[in-house]
Order: C-alpha cells, then sequence, then structure tokens
C-alpha cells in the first residue's frame, strides 16, 4: 500500500498537461500490446480497435481527475495531512466532506485506475466471448466449421468468376488470383484444375467448358462436395467491385457473401487478397494462421499483366497445343515480372512438352526452383519436387517433396512420386501408386502409360495386358496407348503388331513432322532388331532430313552416329562409318551447336570403329556438359562411354567394372546385361557371360527394343553356342531356333549367320 500512497502522490504533484502525456504514451504502450497480443493469440481485428476507443472514452476521465485533483487553471491542491507530517509543517484543519464537494469524491485516482480495470476487463470479456462463440458455433459469430456446415480440409469447387468489364482476360485473373490465395489455407481445400477436370472429362463435358456457377454446383454435387465458392469483378470508373459467394452445392444456400473494392487494376490484389482472408475467416481457419501469410503479390506477381500473359500462356499449351505460342508468352509474363516463379516453371514445363533440348528447359525450371519460397507451399513441393526429380535426379530429396505435398493436397496427383519409385527400381512402391492415379481419373493417360511399364518390369505380362486393354478402351487414340501397345508387341515377340502400331501412329499424325522423325525412330529400331538393315537406313535417312528441316542438328548428328553404327556393329565396314561421320561434322560442327551436343553417341561409334583416342575427346566433351544433365543420366552415359572406350582398348574387366556402374545408374533393369556379357565373352569367361545372356534375354522390360536392336540376335546366337559347349542340347536348340526366328527376314548379308543356326538345330536334333 505503502508504494501506492507514493505514486498517488506523485501523481497529485504533476501538472494537468504531464499526466496528459504520461496517458498518451501509456496509451500508446496499451496498443502495441494489444497488437501483439492480437496477433499472438488469433484474436479478431476488432480486439486493437476497441481497444482504441475504450482509452479514448477513458481519456476525459483521466483529464477530468487530474484537473480536480490539481485544481483549476493547474493550480495545486493543498498538501494532504499525511503530506504535511511527512514535511515536518503544521497539521491543517481537516475540512468536512461535504465541504469538498461531490467531484472530488467521484473523481479520484483510485476511481479513474477502478475505471481502467473495467475497461481492460470488457475488452478481455469481449473478445473472449466473441472467440467462445466462434468456436461454439453459436449465433452470427460461430464459423461454418463450429456450426458443422463443413469440416476441416473439405475440398470446395471454385467457379470461374463472371466478367463484367471491358477487359475479357480480367475475370480469368481474379479467379487465379482467388485460388493462389485460398492455396495458403490450412483449413481451405480449393479442388484442384487437373481434378476438376478430370471430373468434367468423367460428366462427358466438351474440353474447354466453362465452370460456371451452374458447372461448378454439378461438378460438386458429382463428387459429393459440400459448397461452391464463385465471384463476380464489376467495372465502377476506373475501379472495380469485386465480389465472392459461398454457397452450398446441394441446396445452392448462401452460406457467405462479401465484396470489396479496388480503386485500380493493380489495387486488385489487395482487394482479392482482403475477400479470400474474410472467407478464411468465415469457414473457420485460425485468425492468426490467416495473418501469418504473405500478401498475395508476393506468392504469385506483383503486375497484373503478367498474370494476364500467363493465362494465355497456359491456355495456348494446355487448351490449344500451341507450345510455340505458349513459350513467347511464358516469356513475356517474365520479362514484365522476372520474379513470377510460376512463370518461370510454366516455361520450362512448355518447353518440355515441346521435346525442346534441356537447355531450354533446365535454365527455367531452375530459375522457379530459386524463387520457390515466393509461393504457397502446395506451389513450392511441387516445383521442389520437380526440380530434383528431372534437374539434379537427387530422387530422396525429390521423394521427401512429393510426400510433403501429398500431406497437405488431397488433389495431389501421385503419377510424378511413383516414376520416382519407378526410377529407383521399387516397382513394389509405383505399381499401387500408379493404379490410384487410374482410380482417381480413369481417363488420365499418365496412369495407364506407367502402370503398363511398371506391371512389364515386374513380369505381370497379363495384367499389363489387361490395362493395355482398359487403356484402348478408354483412350484408342491417345499417342501414349499405341506407343506402349507398339513395344508391349516386341515384349512378346509379336514384331509384326509392333510395326503394325507404329504405322498407325505415324499414319494418324502424318502431318507432324515430329511424330514423323519419332515413329522413323521406332521403325528404324525395329528393322535393326530383325535384321533389316536397308530399311533401317531408309527410316533413318528420312528421320535425318526431317531433322535437318525443323533445324535439330544435335538430332541429325545423333542419327547419323546410329547409321555408322549399323556399320562398325553388324557389317564391320568401320572405314564407310567414320567417312559418314566425318562428312555430317565437316557440315554441322559441335562448336556451332548452342546447347546439349551429342557427345555420348560420338563415343559410341568411334569406339566401335576401334579409334579410342578420337572416342575420348568426345569424352572430354561429355564431360562439360554434365551441368545440363540431371545428375543420374549423366553417371550412367558417362559410365558407358568409359566402358566402350575401355573394350576399345582391350581393357574387358575395366569395361565390366563401367558398364556395372552404369547399370546402378539407370532405371532399366537390363540394357547393361547385353554390354557386360559381350565383356565377359570377349575376355573368355564363358559362365559369366552366358549368366548374363541370359538375365538379359529374360529380363522383363517394356523399353527393351532399342537394346535388343544391338543385343538381342548376338545373345541368341552366342546362347545357342555357349549352351551348345555344355552339351545342354534342349537350351542351345531353343536359343538357335530364338536367332533364326528373329532374322527370318533378315538382309541377305546376315543370313549366313542364320543359315549357321539352322545347321546347329539339325546338327544338335536328336532325329539327326
Amino acid at each position: 500500500m505503502s508504494r501506492l500512497k507514493r505514486l498517488i502522490h506523485e501523481a497529485h504533484r504533476r501538472s494537468l498537461w504531464q499526466v496528459l502525456s504520461v496517458y498518451l504514451i501509456s496509451s500508446w504502450i496499451a496498443l502495441q500490446v494489444a497488437d501483439t497480443v492480437t496477433a499472438a493469440l488469433g484474436l479478431p481485428d476488432w480486439v486493437p480497435q476497441f481497444a482504441l476507443v475504450l482509452l479514448i472514452v477513458l481519456l476525459p476521465v483521466v483529464l477530468a481527475t487530474a484537473f480536480v485533483q490539481e485544481g483549476v487553471g493547474g493550480a495545486r491542491a493543498e498538501p494532504t495531512t499525511e503530506a504535511k507530517k511527512a514535511e515536518g509543517g503544521p497539521t491543517p484543519e481537516i475540512p468536512e466532506p461535504e465541504a469538498r464537494g461531490a467531484h472530488h469524491r467521484v473523481f479520484t485516482w483510485r476511481n479513474a485506475m477502478a475505471a481502467a480495470v473495467v475497461m481492460l476487463a470488457l475488452l478481455t470479456v469481449s473478445a473472449g466471448g466473441y472467440m467462445g462463440l466462434r468456436a461454439a458455433g453459436i449465433g452470427p459469430f460461430g464459423t461454418l466449421m463450429s456450426k458443422g456446415v463443413l469440416e476441416e480440409r473439405d475440398r470446395i469447387v471454385l467457379a470461374d468468376f463472371e466478367n463484367h468489364t471491358p477487359d475479357s482476360l480480367l475475370a480469368i485473373a481474379a479467379t487465379e488470383l482467388f485460388r493462389t490465395a485460398l492455396k495458403q489455407s490450412l483449413v481451405v481445400n480449393v479442388a484442384g484444375e487437373e481434378y476438376v477436370a478430370g471430373v468434367l472429362r468423367r460428366m462427358e463435358k466438351e474440353a474447354g467448358t466453362a465452370l460456371d456457377d451452374g458447372v461448378a454446383r454439378e461438378v460438386a454435387i458429382r463428387e459429393g462436395l459440400k459448397a461452391v465458392v464463385s465471384g463476380e469483378i464489376i467495372s465502377v470508373g476506373r475501379g472495380y467491385v469485386v465480389s465472392a459467394r459461398l454457397v452450398s452445392a446441394a441446396e445452392g444456400l448462401e452460406l457467405w457473401t462479401d465484396s470489396e473494392t479496388a480503386r485500380d487494376s493493380e489495387a486488385l490484389f489487395d482487394a482479392i487478397d482482403a475477400l479470400s482472408r474474410r472467407l478464411r475467416d468465415r469457414i473457420g481457419e485460425s485468425l492468426k494462421t490467416i495473418r501469418a501469410d504473405e500478401p498475395l503479390w508476393e506468392v504469385t506477381t506483383s503486375s497484373l499483366e503478367a498474370l494476364k500473359k500467363f493465362i494465355q500462356a497456359y491456355r495456348a499449351r494446355n487448351q490449344e497445343g500451341d507450345y510455340a505460342r505458349a513459350i513467347t508468352l511464358f516469356e513475356e509474363a517474365i520479362q514484365l515480372d522476372t520474379t513470377f516463379a510460376w512463370a518461370h516453371f510454366g516455361l520450362g514445363v512448355t518447353h518440355i512438352w515441346a521435346d525442346d533440348s534441356r537447355s531450354h528447359w533446365a535454365p527455367a525450371l531452375s530459375k522457379a526452383f530459386e524463387l520457390r519460397g515466393r509461393l504457397p507451399d502446395s506451389e513450392r513441393y511441387y516445383i521442389e519436387g520437380s526440380y530434383y526429380q528431372v534437374i539434379t535426379q537427387e530422387l530422396d530429396k525429390a521423394i521427401t517433396a512429393w510426400r510433403a505435398l501429398e500431406e497437405i493436397d488431397p488433389d495431389f496427383n501421385p503419377n510424378n512420386l511413383a516414376l520416382v519409385y519407378f526410377a529407383l527400381r521399387d516397382f513394389e512402391q509405383s505399381e499401387p501408386i500408379f493404379r490410384l492415379v487410374i482410380e482417381n481419373d480413369s481417363l488420365d493417360a499418365t496412369g495407364y502409360m506407367h502402370l503398363v511399364d511398371t506391371q512389364v518390369a515386374l513380369g505381370k505380362i497379363d495384367e499389363a495386358r489387361i490395362t493395355l486393354e482398359r487403356f484402348a478402351e478408354k483412350l484408342p487414340d491417345h499417342p501414349a496407348r499405341r506407343s506402349r501397345a507398339s513395344e508391349f508387341a516386341a515384349v512378346q515377340g509379336e514384331y509384326d503388331e509392333t510395326e503394325r502400331q507404329l504405322k498407325a501412329w505415324r499414319d494418324q499424325f502424318r502431318e507432324d513432322p515430329s511424330t514423323r522423325a519419332n515413329t522413323g525412330q521406332q521403325l528404324a529400331t525395329l528393322a535393326i532388331l530383325r535384321g533389316q538393315l536397308a530399311q533401317a537406313e531408309n527410316y533413318l535417312g528420312e528421320v535425318v532430313r526431317i531433322e535437318e528441316e525443323q533445324g535439330r542438328t544435335a538430332d541429325l548428328i545423333s542419327d547419323s552416329a546410329l547409321l555408322g553404327l549399323l556399320n562398325t556393329r553388324f557389317r564391320g565396314d568401320t572405314a564407310a562409318a567414320l567417312l559418314g561421320m566425318e562428312r555430317v561434322l565437316d557440315r554441322w560442327p559441335l562448336d556451332s551447336l548452342p546447347d546439349e551436343r551429342p557427345y555420348s553417341w560420338l563415343v559410341r561409334l568411334y569406339a566401335s570403329a576401334g579409334e579410342p583416342e578420337q572416342a575420348r575427346v568426345h569424352l572430354t566433351g561429355l564431360e562439360t556438359q554434365s551441368e545440363l544433365m540431371g545428375r543420374r543420366s549423366f553417371e550412367a552415359r558417362r559410365r558407358y562411354a568409359l566402358g566402350d572406350i575401355a573394350m576399345a582398348e582391350g581393357r574387358l574387366h575395366d569395361a565390366i567394372e563401367e558398364y556395372r556402374r552404369a547399370y546402378e545408374s539407370e532405371s532399366c533393369t537390363m540394357c547393361a546385361f547385353g554390354s557386360i556379357g559381350f565383356s565377359y565373352d570377349q575376355a573368355g569367361d564363358p559362365d559369366s557371360a552366358l549368366d548374363y545372356y541370359e538375365r538379359y534375354v529374360t529380363t522383363p522390360w517394356l523399353w527393351r527394343t532399342w537394346p535388343d536392336s544391338w543385343w538381342l540376335a548376338l545373345a541368341y546366337e552366342r546362347l545357342g553356342d555357349l549352351y551348345e559347349q555344355l552339351a545342354d542340347t534342349a537350351k542351345a536348340i531353343h536359343y538357335y531356333g530364338k536367332l533364326v526366328e528373329l532374322w527370318k527376314d533378315a538382309d541377305p548379308e546376315l543370313q549366313p549367320r542364320v543359315e549357321a543356326a539352322r545347321r546347329a538345330i539339325e546338327s544338335l536334333s536328336p532325329d539327326t
């Protein structure tokens, strides 16, 4: 009590202006505390404002108290009895209470402090009561979650905003901004565009169907979703009014509606940001988490024009298939805002879809990765997963990113996660995930494509056939369906069917040069596999002409090297191979190529031609381009190149070791076995050679047509001979027969090897 008395005594000694100064400073401190507590505890925004009102109300009380206690005009009141005694002076005569007046009894510092306590209690009770009613779902303060209308992470559908402005892109931009804003939420879950597109396909809606209020409600009702968000944007002078509403999907009842004014187009970011935050509050998200989010312009782009370019680019790529225009528009968006992370990512993905070289898409994806901190968590994890998967090929980090995205995004398409497991040869993990992709969307081609790959790798041939049949039923004209069907037929040894599928694919897209080149390469590979070298040369010649017309110089050099390999591997004509390659490189020098150069192909050709020194020159070039490849891809190419050079130099055991390391760095389950088996064969180790040749021909792999074009005939031939040496007649006849069947229509120059196999079968047959 003595401290309180001293405090009151000091207050009595101060003037009115001093009291005002102390009060204002104390009020400022109180408001700062209110702001801090509001942010820390997630209290409503009106708490600091209400605190300010209470402080303003209390101010006259404090001033009146100071005025009364200090005396009019700042005259000082007589010292109290206790003060006189403390100062040693005479004790004054104490007047009767009535003589001092009622205002002296009312306007006391004790009463002023009591009023402050009451107002603090009023503020606390008001805030606590509001939060309690909000959590309990009582009255207008209850949230949609607390009332049981929605649950945490319920999926809602975002309809396209209606446009009532002269700018046709403005409503689309508003929709995308609202979507991005809601993606920051830990409670709200907006149905992803890919998810909605899958539902529309199942509803047999045409591609590009506008997602207006009616269609959005159809989507929600079909999928059992509870609510739809829609909105509109209206021009008002130079500014805009943006409104949004949340309605129940089944009944169409309005659950929330609000609007915000933007003084101009650039202010749309703040207007939509404010609207989305109020919607999140109404649904029931913690005010603390809502406030913790960055402003909308920081997690997307600060330029509305850049956003419009992005929208146009996205449409050109996804709806029109016009990759060239999409690339131009993405680049224009980036010029308007160089920190627009999602535009960099879109540019990189479009280059990949356009089958451009790594030097085009890798820098864009890398830049998006650098800027990922500006994005909502869902988009950030998506970019991280993509970056680690295709740029650095740090697959463990890719899995971490995809799993993190899976935790926060119920619409997460696990296809990329499954692809990582596939790359690691963990097919037991990838198969159920690819099945899930199809279950989520029966018209998603990627699920069928990769499930077939996985099932073949697991040796589940019958199941892979069923998956292909379902693929053909759902998406009969999809190019990937034809490519899988052709490869699957080759796995079964049904090469006529493989050729039929490839030609049908080529005819279907005969006007597309890229498809003609792609199918031409595959038809050439099939021809090499069947020993039809002249036909393969014709196909490759056409492919090279297309590549020259398109300016695809790196691909042209690669396919020219492939033509050379035909001569070295099957004809033993190294002079023709080297002369042809020299002519190509004289016309198109490697130094003239601005991006990734086909050094690995050149290493293979020169090593095969017995020119290891020249092969080493190109190995050095390959090593300078390590940054243009993912780690695993580069390591596999480098190890194969080192193995080829070691073979050319007669260092057979070194070659075996390099090929084994190449196997460890690639996804293919059998591609390296042919090289390893041949190396053991050349090293005079028939047991190991037989083991690896057997593993080569029996290990299941869908995409084996390419390695088979070089190794399958040799493996059959050598297995027949090796088993014949072991006196295993049945197996020798089996593999000689495989060679005869494979090369029955081979070119005349290869027929002596076929005839030798036939004679071996005749000599080994028990009835001869």
